[in-house]
């Protein structure tokens, strides 16, 4: 049996509804109706200082840039350029590869941690074994992946990858440890020039076609 307090509570609760219901549309319509566009323009400006910044970083990145390109089309001497006396564009494909290892801020301290005077990376005592040693880089990819999560070792016992391309592959990465102990997944740094040459030559294609500090094999299956 329905008495008045319930009837009075029944069309409060209706109102409470109805009353609910229509600030929630009024709600609705006013976020609606405060919603703007995305603008570029009102995006963060940078101040002058940020700016000039800016400018001058990429200013420095073009003349670098330039000055790589120089000295890998020969128009810069090695002799110009190289202090180590072990670089050379024999086996060098890419003209961020021109770059002395006397040039590298790392390899400098690298080189001088070790008692003897050293004036080249590849002079250093850890550089053979690390770098150069074939059953050490056996070993040493046996652990290794590229971005797409292929193992180095099953794509060298498939086929998809001749022995001199894995060997010289896992000692980019062994030269980086050494020299930067880690330095990220995705990020990967242009190695010295007479790095390059010492490890190519040590691990050679007939062809030539070599390739950089960079997963070679992305392309493959």
């Amino acid at each position: 049996m329905w008495s008045s307090e319930d009837e009075n509570t029944q069309v409060s609760s209706e109102d409470d509804s109805e009353y609910l219901s229509d600030a929630s549309k009024d709600s609705f319509a006013s976020t609606k109706e405060d919603f703007v566009p995305y603008d570029e323009s009102r995006e963060p400006v940078a101040n002058e200082d940020e700016a000039a910044q800016h400018a001058m970083q990429v200013a420095e990145e073009e003349e670098e840039e330039q000055m790589l390109l120089s000295r890998f089309c020969g128009e810069v001497d090695v002799r110009e350029w190289c202090r180590c006396s072990n670089c050379s564009l024999t086996c060098v494909v890419k003209a961020e590869e021109c770059r002395c290892c006397m040039e590298v801020n790392r390899c400098i301290e690298k080189m001088e941690e070790v008692e003897k005077d050293v004036q080249c990376i590849t002079m250093h005592p850890g550089f053979g074994s690390v770098c150069l040693d074939r059953w050490v880089l056996q070993t040493a990819g046996i652990g290794l992946k590229t971005k797409l999560k292929k193992s180095y070792t099953t794509m060298l016992t498939l086929g998809y990858r001749a022995e001199a391309e894995f060997l010289r592959s896992v000692a980019y990465r062994q030269f980086v440890h050494l020299v930067w102990e880690y330095v990220g997944k995705s990020n990967r740094l242009p190695l010295p020039c007479c790095v390059y040459n010492a490890i190519r030559s040590a691990f050679l294609t007939a062809e030539h076609q070599y390739h950089g500090y960079e997963e070679e094999d992305d392309n493959k299956v």
